[in-house]
C-alpha cells in the first residue's frame, strides 16, 4: 500500500484480521472513500494514521468497526473538517453528545450520516446536528433512543429539509409527531421504521396521506404490532411509485391487500425488491402474484416462509429474469419443501449475486454446483446447517466465480472424510466416502 500514492478507492470489507498496522503504509492525496465495514480488529490508531496522511477523504465508513472508541473523533473532525461529506459510524455506541458536538462544528459539509446504535446520544446534540449541518440528505438514528427524552421529544420536528432519506429504526414516536416531522421534508423518498409500533390506523393513515406518493423506498419490518393488512391496505392505497417495499416480520400480514397493486401494471413493473421474510400468514397466490407480475424483482426476501416449494421457484425462474439477491432461509416445510430442483432452476435462469439457503437442509451439492456453473458473479452465498452440501463443493465454487465469493458454512455434524466426484455416465456430482 505504501507505493499506491494515486489511490483513490480503498474498499477493505469483512477483513476480521486487518489490523492497524494495514492501515498505517496508505498515504494517496488523492484518496476520497474509504469503507471499513465489518473490519473488527480495527483500533483507533489506524484510523488516526488514516484520516492524518490523507486529509481528502470525503467518504469513510467504519460501520461496525468494534475497537474504535470515541478517542477517535477529534482525528476524524480535525483532519477531514469541511471535506468529509459521508459518515458511518454505526454501532459505535462510545459515542457521546461531545464527539458528535464535534463533528457537527466541523464537518459541515456532511450529506450522509450513519449514528445507528449510538445509543448515547441526547435531543440537545441532535438539534445542534440539525443546524450545522444543513445541507444533510441521508440520516440513520436507528436505535438512538436518548434522542426522544424529554425534554426533547419534539426533536425530529426539527431536521433539515433537506433529508431524502430517513431511519428511524427502533425510534418509539409519538405518532402525531412523526407525522409533523416528515410533512416537513419536500423530498423525502426513503423511509426506514423498522420496529416502530407506536403507530396506529390514525397515524399511518396521516402519515402516508401527506407523504405517500414521495416514497419510492419503505421498510415497516418489525412493526408486528402496528402493521396489519390495514396498515398494507392504506400503504397501497398512497404509495404509489414504490420500488422497494420491506415487511419482513410483519406477521399479520397475509398480503391479500398487494393484488390491488399488482393488477396495475405500470406499478407492478416498478417494483424492484419485496422483503416478506418471516410473514408467516403471507398466502401462496398472494406470493404467486407477485412473482408473475414483477418481471423487474432484483431482490425477493422470503426466509421463513413454510409454503414455499419447488413449484414456486419454478415460477420464479420462469418469471423473475433480473433476480439478483434471494433469500430462502429456513424455509422448510412439512411436505413439498424448496430442494435441488427449485435452487437449480433458479441458478439457471436468474443472474444471482446473494443467495440465503441456510437451514435448507434438503438441499445438496447440485444446488452448490449449479450455483457455481451458472452464476458467475455471485458474491455472498449463506448454507449454513446445509449438511448434504460438502467442503469440496464450496471451493469448486469460490474457485470458478469470477469474484471472492463470501461463503458461510457452519456444519457442526458434516462428516469430514467425504470428497466429490463426478459421475462419468450422468455428469452429477456426489459424495464419495474415503475408505
Amino acid at each position: 500500500m505504501s507505493k499506491q500514492t494515486e489511490l483513490v478507492v480503498l474498499k477493505l470489507i469483512n477483513l476480521p484480521h486487518l489490523t492497524c498496522k494495514g492501515l498505517q503504509t496508505i498515504n494517496s492525496k488523492k484518496l476520497r472513500q474509504v469503507d471499513l465495514h465489518n473490519c473488527g480488529n480495527i483500533g483507533d490508531k489506524g484510523i488516526q494514521s488514516l484520516v492524518t496522511k490523507n486529509t481528502n477523504i470525503r467518504v469513510l465508513n467504519l460501520e461496525n468497526c468494534y475497537k474504535l472508541t470515541e478517542e477517535i473523533i477529534p482525528d476524524i473532525a480535525n483532519c477531514l473538517n469541511e471535506n468529509l461529506e459521508e459518515l458511518n459510524l454505526g454501532c459505535l455506541n462510545t459515542l457521546s453528545d461531545n464527539g458528535l458536538s464535534l463533528l457537527a462544528n466541523r464537518c459541515k459539509n456532511l450529506r450522509r450520516l450513519c449514528l445507528h446504535g449510538c445509543n448515547r446520544i441526547t435531543g440537545e446534540c441532535m438539534l445542534q446536528l440539525f443546524s450545522n449541518c444543513s445541507n444533510l440528505q441521508d440520516l440513520d438514528l436507528s436505535f438512538c433512543y436518548r434522542i426522544l427524552d424529554d425534554p426533547y421529544q419534539d426533536v425530529l420536528e426539527y431536521l433539515p429539509q433537506s433529508i431524502t432519506s430517513l431511519s428511524l429504526g427502533g425510534l418509539q414516536t409519538d405518532g402525531d409527531m412523526l407525522h409533523n416531522a416528515l410533512a416537513r421534508l419536500p423530498n423525502i423518498y426513503d423511509l426506514k421504521l423498522c420496529g416502530v409500533n407506536s403507530l396506529n390506523e390514525t397515524h399511518v393513515e396521516k402519515i402516508f396521506g401527506c407523504i405517500g406518493d414521495k416514497l419510492i423506498k419503505l421498510d415497516l419490518s418489525g412493526c408486528n404490532q402496528s402493521a396489519c393488512d390495514s396498515t398494507l391496505k392504506t400503504i397501497v392505497k398512497y404509495c404509489i411509485n414504490l420500488e422497494e417495499l420491506a415487511l419482513a416480520f410483519c406477521m399479520r400480514i397475509t398480503g391479500e391487500p398487494l393484488l390491488k397493486l399488482l393488477a396495475d401494471s405500470k406499478r407492478a413493473e416498478s417494483l424492484r425488491s419485496i422483503r416478506l421474510s418471516g410473514c408467516r400468514d403471507i398466502q401462496y397466490h398472494v406470493l404467486v402474484a407477485i412473482v408473475t407480475s414483477c418481471p423487474n424483482l432484483e431482490g425477493l426476501y422470503m426466509a421463513g416462509l413454510k409454503v414455499l416449494d419447488d413449484a414456486m421457484l419454478h415460477t420464479i425462474a420462469n418469471n423473475c429474469h433480473k433476480l439478483k439477491e434471494i433469500s430462502l432461509k429456513s424455509c422448510i416445510a412439512n411436505t413439498n419443501q424448496v430442494s435441488d430442483s427449485g435452487l437449480t432452476e433458479l441458478a439457471r435462469c436468474c443472474p444471482l449475486k446473494e443467495v440465503v439457503l441456510s437451514g435448507v437442509h434438503s438441499l445438496t451439492n447440485k444446488s452448490v454446483l449449479a450455483l457455481a456453473n451458472n452464476c458467475p458473479d455471485l458474491k455472498c452465498l449463506y448454507i449454513s446447517g446445509c449438511s448434504k452440501v460438502s467442503s469440496a463443493a464450496v471451493r469448486y465454487l469460490q474457485d470458478v466465480c469470477n469474484r471472492r465469493v463470501f461463503v458461510e458454512h457452519r456444519v457442526p455434524n458434516a462428516d469430514p472424510n467425504q470428497i466429490i466426484a463426478k459421475n462419468l455416465d450422468t455428469g452429477e456430482y456426489c459424495h464419495v466416502d474415503i475408505i
